[in-house]
């Protein structure tokens, strides 16, 4: 009986010390989560990746963009400074037979663009980051700049 006991107190103490685990990047740093809403020049990102890189110290964090729009919870989010923002756009495109230079129908595979930018943003300690970030369509070598709402 006491074996038992036991067992299931150590089987809790390990289960508490996992689900602890889960939720923290185990980096140390002070992450937060972000959200928002993604358009390019006026219209939902419809599916692709966003990318917060720091302007000085910092950690880089990415997430996905789905409908224009993404969470980033705060284990993965990116910690308390300003960043630069950058967008992926992921464009179904058919995939072309190399040697005949025809289009296969049926298949499909992703193609990935930069819409430009990148945009600036500030990653509060405290509060809600939520951020609204509007791309134009430009030349990815030329850049842009903008601040996030």
């Amino acid at each position: 009986m006491n074996r038992r006991r036991s067992a299931r107190i150590f089987a809790g103490l390990g289960l508490s010390l996992a689900l602890a685990g889960c939720s923290d990047s185990g980096d140390g740093l002070p992450r937060v989560a972000v959200t928002g809403k993604v358009t390019v020049e006026g219209e939902p990102l419809a599916r692709g990746a966003i990318t917060f890189r720091p302007d000085g110290a910092g950690a880089e964090s990415s997430g996905a963009v789905e409908g224009g729009a993404f969470t980033i919870p705060s284990a993965d989010g990116p910690t308390p400074g300003k960043y630069k923002v950058s967008v992926t756009e992921t464009i179904e495109r058919a995939e072309a037979d190399k040697l005949n230079n025809f289009t296969l129908q049926p298949q499909t595979k992703p193609s990935k663009t930069t819409i430009g930018g990148p945009l600036e943003a500030e990653v509060k300690a405290e509060g809600d980051n939520a951020f609204t970030l509007d791309f134009p369509r430009v030349d990815a070598s030329k850049g842009s700049k903008s601040k996030a709402r």
